[in-house]
Formats: C-alpha cells, sequence, structure tokens
C-alpha cells in the first residue's frame, strides 16, 4: 500500500508544493497528470490504491524508487 506521508515527507523535502507536482505532471508529458486534490488525498490517506502509472509518476517526479512510497509492514 502506497504511504502518502513518505510522498509528502520526500516532497517537503525537495521543497515542491502540491501545486508544483500539479504542473510538472501537466508539462512534462508523463502521459498522466496528478492534480493537486489527487495528491492531497493520496497524503492524508484517504485514497488508497492510485493506479501504477499514477505511482510511477510519483516516484519520477520525487527522484524515487517506488518501494520508498510503499508502506513498509
Amino acid at each position: 500500500m502506497l504511504n502518502g506521508k513518505k510522498i509528502r515527507h520526500i516532497r517537503e523535502r525537495l521543497g515542491y508544493t502540491t501545486l508544483d507536482i500539479q504542473n510538472l505532471t501537466k508539462d512534462a508529458g508523463f502521459g498522466t497528470s496528478i492534480s493537486k486534490s489527487y495528491l492531497e488525498e493520496l497524503e492524508r490517506g484517504d485514497k488508497k490504491n492510485p493506479s501504477f502509472d499514477k505511482v510511477v509518476v510519483i516516484a519520477r517526479i520525487l527522484g524515487c524508487k517506488i518501494d520508498d512510497l510503499i508502506l513498509s509492514v
């Protein structure tokens, strides 16, 4: 399961806002975009099962592995 707190931590460490992520995914031609509100829902844990494509895009934008965004058991 995706760990929204990890996403937020990495995003904030990089100095990105949720709006920055929205703009980067919209303008960079990733094939899928991530809205500000969608990312906020992921970070809060309100969205539980994002598509694999969206997870890949988030990892690429944040410069990390998909494994870095997964909830540790």
